[in-house]
């Protein structure tokens, strides 16, 4: 199967043409590998979901990886610290059952109590208990946890997980200061720093100045696609295509164009493939391979192409203004 350039869900090398974001996953590692909590905090479309994608696949070896995504939530599960307690314990079960047995040795009694409290009729968790739990999981784990959540966005308006950063706040500094084992690390990725969600929440005579994630660590990553890394995925794309494109040239165009936006970057590239470079306007050369679209008039072809699209990007971007004018 042939590779193609995505702009839907995250990329996946084996399917899609990527650039290298090794650097970037080194930088992250190290803040793992430091016992950091931190918040991957990005514009939409900017690779986040990709990034923990891989990650966690490069710390699948030294850790244990819990990797949710708050998308699977429902609104019900924030009506209150039980439902949201329950919901999140359910997540976090189906979550262990991923790994393989090995993983999970010594696990077998903690997961039995979960898998009763989940399919129980009468479901009580408050977060104190909850906490209690993912406190033995991090015990009896042969490999040190880290902890995951992707589109914590999703929670953002509820003030059950204000309580839930606080509790994981509280089990950090505990962590430090009396020895308790707990997550090795904690990934937040979401639009929004969490930083500023208590301020969001509160009204001005409730506000407190101290964030429930005021432990997290700064994170400073350049999640950016450089220069460099746009030519590197040009090169493997011109490779199996040899459509004579300069890519030295067309990496400039895409980056000084988009400042290397991710979903720009892919999306001007999938223009110029499929829809400039497509059946209907294919032009090829002498060996019968695409050509014209990867030139720079094909580039501003594409661009003009993206500014004259309604994409979901520019959807989201545009709901920004209207909801704060």
């Amino acid at each position: 199967m042939a590779k193609v350039f995505n702009v839907t869900g995250p990329c996946i090398p084996e399917k899609h043409y990527m650039v290298d974001t090794a650097e970037h996953i080194r930088q992250i590692r190290k803040m793992v590998d430091a016992g950091a909590y931190f918040c991957i905090n990005r514009a939409r479309q900017y690779g986040k979901t990709t990034t923990l994608a891989i990650l966690e696949e490069k710390l699948s070896e030294p850790y244990l990886v819990i990797s949710l995504d708050f998308q699977d939530l429902g609104s019900a599960s924030y009506q209150n610290e039980n439902t949201f307690s329950i919901a999140f314990l359910d997540l976090f079960f189906q979550e262990m059952e991923r790994h393989e047995a090995d993983e999970m040795s010594g696990m077998a009694e903690i997961m039995e109590k979960m898998q009763k409290i989940i399919e129980g009729e009468k479901q009580e968790l408050q977060l104190m208990s909850l906490f209690r739990l993912l406190r033995k999981v991090c015990e009896v784990s042969t490999k040190q946890v880290v902890l995951m959540i992707d589109e914590v966005d999703s929670a953002a308006d509820n003030q059950v997980f204000l309580d839930f950063l606080t509790q994981l706040r509280s089990y950090y500094l505990k962590r430090d200061t009396k020895g308790i084992v707990t997550f090795r690390s904690v990934i937040l990725a979401g639009v929004y720093d969490i930083k500023n969600l208590k301020r969001k929440l509160r009204s001005e005579a409730d506000r407190k100045t101290n964030s429930p994630w005021n432990i997290a660590a700064e994170f400073t990553v350049d999640m950016s696609l450089s220069r460099d890394g746009i030519e590197g995925m040009l090169k493997e794309y011109e490779a199996g295509c040899q459509t004579g494109m300069d890519t030295s040239q067309m990496a400039g165009l895409l980056h000084d164009y988009t400042s290397g936006y991710p979903y720009l970057v892919s999306r001007l590239c999938k223009l110029m493939d499929e829809k400039i470079g497509g059946e209907e306007k294919e032009v090829k050369n002498e060996t019968g391979t695409k050509k014209e679209a990867w030139t720079k008039e094909g580039f501003l072809e594409a661009v003009r192409m993206l500014l004259m699209e309604s994409n979901t990007l520019f959807e989201c971007l545009i709901a920004k203004l209207t909801d704060y004018p």
